[in-house]
């Protein structure tokens, strides 16, 4: 799909945007993980309800993330 610049001076270097991506990855998923806990928490306590905004929100940071290794690695 979409082709990786190779790195001319070392293959352990990262650019700026797969380290951008990582980060957003990490960071979306510990807010999914979050999300979850947070719902199974509301359903033990007899009031089941998930929480949809952590969710658009972890894929905002997700997509931003995706973007800047998009751009960067052109």
């Amino acid at each position: 799909m979409w082709r990786r610049r190779q790195s001319s001076t070392n293959d352990i270097a990262l650019s700026w945007g797969e380290i951008i991506y990582r980060a957003s990855l990490m960071l979306a998923g510990l807010i999914i993980v979050l999300a979850v806990i947070n719902s199974m928490y509301t359903a033990s306590i007899a009031q089941p309800m998930i929480p949809v905004a952590p969710f658009v929100v972890a894929a905002a940071i997700w997509l931003v993330g995706l973007f800047c290794r998009h751009v960067t690695t052109w």
